[in-house]
């Protein structure tokens, strides 16, 4: 069993994309499985024997769990697979637990801070902020998008400040407000100069298949994009009211809404947006609906560099239908 650490850590690292440094035997461990700050969505428990853990990770496999073992299952005794089966539930149970315990306190802290939002007016930061995003052409604003005039900016443990901020509810296919997307600004309406100028609150919930509801379907018809500013840029383009994602990844785990029967997927001209438009558009074929990918030609653009940039009156992109 000497080598059963590196196993386990090797194994986090092949199917989640990240491990814990360092892994303490009957620990639950939260960690990061992206590059993002601040990001837990990873979980494993190593088990007491060395024998077995289990792990997962809420963002790329929510509701999911897998089980590592150092014995061959092939070769495993009745009574090690029992043993095997009753440590996988009691760590499953643990980390539940402690799931639930963490979304409800996440669920105060957005009602919290969702409380001491206003409606944006002509003349606040984030008015300025999307102006010079060229988006003056999307007013009326969407009521989701908000404004908080004092938001604290935590740096890890560092308070850096309270900024003004955008602030829009990701919210779940159920209904559910299950976290915060705030863009932290200057009082003239620039980004803050803080690391992460976007940033997410933890969440209530699953993220998976959530959004931004800038728009309802009108027509039986909806578009999604990733950003907030990119979905509203390619609303002012096409017309197709749309949401946004926040990212490629939630952006290829959407959920359509019920009615819905054609989707315009505006796609960042990268690899992550297309990747993510497409695994989007074979979902929707797959529920035999009309969907259309919409790309800007200009590697590494978005709808908002191409409605910044010309205004234009007609897209210019590349259409996967």
């Amino acid at each position: 069993m000497t080598d059963s650490f590196g196993s386990f850590r090797t194994e986090l690292l092949a199917t989640l994309g990240g491990a814990p440094a360092t892994i303490e035997p009957g620990r639950l461990h939260r960690f990061s499985t992206s590059e993002r700050r601040g990001d837990s969505a990873g979980w494993c428990k190593l088990f007491d024997d060395l024998r077995g853990g289990v792990y997962g990770c809420h963002r790329q496999f929510p509701g999911e769990s897998f089980t590592w073992s150092a014995i061959d299952r092939r070769t495993m005794t009745l009574e090690q697979r029992s043993l095997l089966a009753r440590q996988f539930e009691a760590a499953t149970a643990e980390r539940e637990a402690q799931q639930r315990m963490q979304w409800s306190e996440n669920a105060q802290r957005i009602a919290q801070m969702w409380a001491q939002c206003v409606p944006i007016s002509p003349d606040d930061p984030c008015s300025a902020y999307l102006t010079q995003r060229g988006l003056v052409g999307a007013w009326p604003l969407p009521e989701v998008l908000r404004f908080h005039p004092s938001l604290p900016y935590w740096n890890g443990v560092e308070k850096l400040g309270p900024f003004p901020a955008m602030v829009a509810p990701l919210i779940a296919p159920d209904g559910r407000t299950v976290a915060l997307h705030r863009t932290y600004l200057t009082a003239h309406g620039r980004k803050a100069g803080v690391p992460t100028p976007k940033k997410v609150t933890g969440a209530s919930g699953v993220l998976a298949g959530a959004s931004i509801p800038l728009h309802e379907p009108t027509g039986g018809v909806i578009g999604i994009a990733e950003g907030i500013e990119t979905a509203l840029a390619a609303w002012c383009i096409s017309g197709v009211p749309t949401v946004a994602a926040y990212c490629a990844g939630n952006l290829a785990a959407w959920q359509c809404p019920a009615g819905v029967q054609r989707l315009v997927v505006f796609a960042d001209a990268d690899k992550a947006g297309r990747e993510a438009a497409d695994t989007l558009r074979a979902k929707a074929l797959s529920r035999h609906l009309r969907c259309e990918v919409m790309t800007p030609t200009d590697e590494g653009s978005d709808w908002c560099d191409v409605w910044a940039a010309s205004r234009p009156t007609s897209i210019n992109a590349e259409v996967a239908a």
